[in-house]
């Protein structure tokens, strides 16, 4: 985890003001400190601290917003928060190193949607999988679900992965290094993936859908000494976690406003994008194509059974 530490350290959480407590005295709720980043799966949390259904759950978020889903397991190993929303890669990594982490509660999922995927510039002659060989492309974070994913694609159709370059840019540094040329393409996902594209990015591929058409993208995950020492805390949270996301899957156009005050993105960008599909419960067989893929691709030794993961305080 020493590379995600070093992250953490560099990048920059900005503290963010939540809604104070209304129906219930302060004092009756536990505060839980919690780590997101600016993608279109916060949205759930957003809407259910609006709505107040932390506060009927006896719950009050201290929310960070970082830069990537490395930095946030980072922080919580460290101890600066007690639950993320997280990428599975630097979950897994840190498991098999024996770190004591495990997932909570679903975050969003991968089902063959326009939600995330490869951008060029609208100039670029860059179109099939062959072309991108020796090219520099940009993550929110290397060796990710997201660098394996275009490994596996460019492998799938034609082109050499061992021959790719990645780059680690903040979504919202993206836009400007493609029009620079300092990229020659870029993975981003919603909202900024739908953002560069109506600022004239054009769409390569899908390529999540080489590692499987159904996955978890990111997970709410916790240490186990925590959920061991705060298990009613964890156990609302997760049902919190989970009603919201089912709620969202079936209301997109409820968070709108939500995701846009956290992403700082156009709600009219939102509000015609394709909408992540929120998971509703913590699913293995979710999880262990991830597992699988990193595998693959070496940034994991060997792959290992998706249970171990999940914690029994998890909503099923």
């Amino acid at each position: 985890m020493n590379r995600a530490t070093s992250l953490a350290l560099l990048g920059t959480a900005a503290m963010l003001p939540w809604p104070a407590a209304r129906a219930l005295a302060q004092s009756s709720l536990t505060t839980i400190r919690v780590g997101v980043t600016p993608i279109d799966s916060l949205a759930p949390v957003a809407y259910a601290v609006r709505t107040g259904m932390f506060e009927k759950a006896r719950l009050q978020l201290e929310l960070s917003m970082m830069a990537s889903g490395n930095v946030i397991t980072a922080a919580v190993v460290g101890g600066a928060l007690d639950v993320g929303l997280s990428s599975l890669d630097g979950i897994v990594q840190g498991y098999l190193r024996g770190v004591p982490l495990t997932i909570i509660a679903p975050g969003g999922l991968w089902v063959d949607a326009d939600t995330n995927g490869l951008l060029v510039p609208k100039s670029s002659p860059l179109r099939k999988a062959s072309d991108f060989n020796g090219k520099t492309i940009s993550t929110n974070a290397l060796a990710s679900v997201g660098t394996v994913a275009m490994q596996a694609w460019v492998d799938q159709n034609g082109g050499d992965s061992k021959t790719l370059h990645f780059f680690e840019l903040p979504a919202n540094a993206v836009e400007a290094a493609l029009a620079q040329g300092r990229v020659d393409a870029a993975l981003l996902s919603n909202p900024q993936y739908a953002a560069a594209i109506a600022d004239g990015a054009r769409r390569i591929a899908h390529v999540y859908d080489a590692v499987g058409r159904q996955f978890s993208l990111g997970v709410w995950v916790a240490m186990q000494s925590y959920v061991e020492k705060n298990r009613s805390v964890v156990e609302r949270f997760s049902r919190v976690v989970a009603d919201a996301g089912a709620f969202a899957r079936a209301h997109p156009e409820a968070t709108v406003a939500d995701e846009a005050q956290y992403t700082k993105q156009d709600p009219s960008v939102i509000a015609h994008m394709q909408r992540q599909r929120m998971g509703t419960t913590v699913n293995a067989s979710d999880i262990q194509p991830v597992i699988d893929a990193l595998a693959k691709y070496k940034l994991i030794e060997k792959a290992f059974p998706a249970t171990e993961l999940i914690s029994d305080a998890a909503a099923r």
